[in-house]
């Protein structure tokens, strides 16, 4: 049986290990007394006061995350969710070819926000799609939505009960807890898509109002998965505020990387990197929301470790 948090060997704090480093000879060479200023000056920064105890659990967060393989985890999180994603968008493509006639579909696409690639997909399925292949193409690709959900679901109990230190249980109600998960999926994605269009649409200080409820809705929906749908061990629920905190902040920031960066660099260099372009930086996309998953599990487990110890 794997060892839960708590039981985990106690590791250098990060003080004693710069102490440590600090301690070693420096030799009469400019790189070296380089790299000794720099470790006296992060020696001081993590040793401040208030910082002190906010840098030791990011260092052990970090230790935490490296002994798990937390960037392999979180890869791993992104391909799955990857996979999810392709019978949804099938089965949005399809239902914009059926909502949307060729008379207003331009329209409908624009208001929706669809631009390059992705308007073009939809632009084609309003053209194409007809009948009863439609209809079969639509079924077939909700089975493997709901299939890649319980899928899903499976790695993301995997990654949380590494992070914990626990093993890795079967679920008890297997179909109820993916339609939950589904549901919370939806909601996470609507809620993360809708900061930047609040934003855009509604003035000052209702667009502030609208950003602060987003942001405070991201935590609660980690909140409530780490509550009934993630493996944890037994625990008052406040443990698991921190990295509902975290989880929230994180896809905050992805969003706007995404909106300000990611996805405007991907636009102008559609016509080089085609559909490639786009699948890569939409994976970079899924795997930053990895991390911050597998980190926000990897910041309760070591605050409990850090608490028990």
């Amino acid at each position: 049986m794997a060892e839960s948090g708590a039981d985990r060997p106690t590791e250098k704090s990060l003080a004693a290990l710069l102490g440590e480093l600090a301690g070693r000879p420096i030799e009469d060479t400019r790189l070296a007394r380089s790299r000794a200023r720099v470790l006296d000056f992060v020696r001081r920064v993590t040793g401040w006061g208030p910082l002190a105890p906010v840098a030791e659990v990011a260092w052990r967060t970090l230790r935490r995350d490296a002994s798990i393989g937390g960037s392999i985890l979180s890869g791993a999180l992104a391909y799955r969710l990857f996979i999810w994603l392709l019978p949804l968008g099938l089965m949005l493509v399809i239902g914009f070819g059926w909502v949307t006639s060729t008379e207003r579909g331009d329209r409908v696409i624009r208001d929706a926000g669809l631009t390059g690639f992705i308007a073009r997909s939809v632009a084609n399925s309003a053209e194409t799609t007809h009948g009863f292949k439609a209809v079969v193409a639509f079924v077939t690709a909700l089975f493997v939505l709901l299939y890649q959900t319980s899928v899903l679901l499976r790695a993301t109990r995997a990654v949380t009960a590494l992070a914990w230190g626990l093993p890795v249980m079967p679920l008890r109600r297997p179909v109820r807890s993916g339609l939950l998960f589904l549901l919370w999926t939806f909601a996470l994605i609507a809620i993360a898509a809708s900061a930047a269009p609040l934003r855009a649409e509604l003035d000052y200080p209702w667009s502030l109002v609208s950003a602060l409820a987003v942001y405070t809705a991201l935590p609660v929906l980690y909140f409530i998965a780490a509550c009934w749908l993630l493996p944890r061990p037994p625990v008052h629920w406040l443990r698991l505020v921190p990295g509902s905190i975290l989880f929230g902040a994180g896809i905050a920031l992805i969003g706007l990387f995404n909106s300000l960066v990611l996805f405007p660099w991907l636009e102008q260099r559609q016509a080089t990197y085609g559909v490639l372009g786009l699948a890569a930086g939409l994976l970079f996309g899924l795997f930053l929301v990895g991390r911050a998953f597998e980190l926000a599990a990897a910041l309760n487990a070591t605050l409990v470790a850090k608490r028990s110890a």
